[in-house]
């Protein structure tokens, strides 16, 4: 991805956080963040703490 890709969606991640905010009901809120998160994803790459644990303990 480019450095030009990454601040576009980085921009649009933040603009999505900022309408969550001003949003009025609860799913409102909620397809702002998940719309948010989803740029984030593209930029840094998706959380990988939710399908795997992020420490593994040993036995």
């Amino acid at each position: 991805m480019s450095s030009h890709d990454a601040i576009y969606y980085e921009k649009r991640a933040e603009a999505q956080l900022a309408l969550a905010q001003k949003a009025k009901t609860g799913k409102a809120v909620q397809a702002h963040y998940d719309l948010a998160s989803a740029y984030l994803d593209l930029v840094y790459g998706q959380d990988i703490s939710a399908d795997e644990p992020a420490v593994s303990q040993a036995a």
